[in-house]
């Protein structure tokens, strides 16, 4: 009798479970198509007002005053994109020319809201407003300086350098060394773009405080921009002895043939990437007459020193691949005869080429 019983009872059930995933599936289908017919009505009315946008900044360029509406919601996006994509394009005068129909069209106002949003809405918004060349959203813009996202918070360092120069490179420098996360093309890329040396003054100061790996990051960022500061700084460093280190790295930003005398004295440094180094400085900047000296490294005991020598002989001044040739039969190294042997058949390679 109990199992009379019991199997309708299952079959009940069993109906009712089915029925219920069957209503939640389509209940969960109609969600996601509902979902992405939103979206791509979205993704075309931000094509409409991109499209829209970028024919009236083209005429705003063009020296043409467009009367213009505040900014409704809907076309926020499509505005900052166009916006963004002119702008990055434009040197700086015409972007200052446009910024006036961004503060006709409220701009700053309108990206409030995109500056509560994802990181990608803020990134762009942040960007958008620093091409509005704007001191007075400093502070705004300052407060993404610290944000976790390493791409919102570079964008914040690129808008607020282009906001106000000289206070933004005092807040963004002293960050480079602590911030791990940052892309280092893009923090160069930042201090490129800056044209009123402050970048090169704060890198410059910070340098006088910094430890040894803080250091190696700044002293490159500040040969990208500044040659000749740089150059200073890298004098005094090497004349400082500093960590090993901080030595290779300054060898190898050497350009300056009034530096020769510096580098002969690392050719016989303890540590051999620091040998390494000189020996590539001195091909760099060296003359003829330094053939000598480099020929003594050719026996190194590091196969690296040996080879970047092989290279510097190569480039020296009135060397070249027959001097180089004739350095090798007369060298007593079998290590040293094979290097140049190595770097002389890769030259030819390149030369084939």
């Amino acid at each position: 009798m109990d199992s009379l019983t019991e199997g309708p009872t299952v079959l009940v059930v069993a109906s009712g479970v089915a029925i219920f995933t069957l209503l939640l599936a389509s209940v969960l289908l109609a969600i996601i198509v509902f979902l992405r017919v939103r979206a791509q009505r979205r993704d075309r009315r931000d094509i409409q007002a991109r499209q829209y946008w970028s024919e009236i900044l083209q005429r705003e360029l063009a020296g043409e005053t467009v009367q213009v509406n505040p900014l409704q919601r809907d076309e926020v996006i499509g505005f900052i994109e166009a916006w963004n994509a002119l702008c990055e394009t434009l040197p700086d005068a015409s972007v200052r020319r446009l910024a006036s129909l961004g503060h006709r069209v409220g701009l700053a106002q309108a990206a409030q809201r995109m500056l509560r949003g994802s990181y990608h809405d803020r990134a762009m918004t942040i960007i958008a407003l620093g091409h509005l060349r704007d001191r007075h959203l400093y502070d705004q813009l300052a407060k993404f300086l610290d944000d976790r996202s390493p791409i919102v918070s570079l964008c914040a360092a690129r808008a607020l350098a282009q906001v106000d120069p000289p206070r933004a490179m005092a807040a963004f420098v002293p960050m480079i060394a602590q911030r791990e996360d940052w892309v280092p093309g893009s923090v160069a890329r930042i201090l490129a773009e800056n044209v009123d040396g402050s970048a090169a003054h704060e890198i410059s100061n910070a340098l006088l405080r910094a430890n040894a790996d803080s250091t190696v990051k700044l002293v490159r960022f500040l040969a990208d921009i500044d040659p000749q500061r740089a150059a200073v700084v890298v004098r005094q460093l090497l004349d400082g002895h500093v960590d090993d280190h901080i030595i290779s790295v300054c060898l190898q930003l050497i350009t300056d043939p009034q530096d020769r005398e510096r580098v002969i004295g690392f050719l016989t440094a303890s540590r051999w990437h620091v040998r390494m180094h000189a020996a590539a400085a001195l091909g760099r900047i060296g003359s003829n007459g330094d053939s000598v000296r480099l020929e003594a490294l050719l026996s190194d005991s590091v196969w690296w020193v040996r080879y970047r020598t092989a290279q510097a002989l190569l480039i020296l001044p009135g060397m070249g691949a027959a001097a180089l040739r004739e350095v090798q039969s007369r060298h007593t190294d079998a290590y040293g005869r094979d290097i140049i042997e190595q770097v002389l058949s890769e030259h030819a390679l390149r030369s084939s080429v």
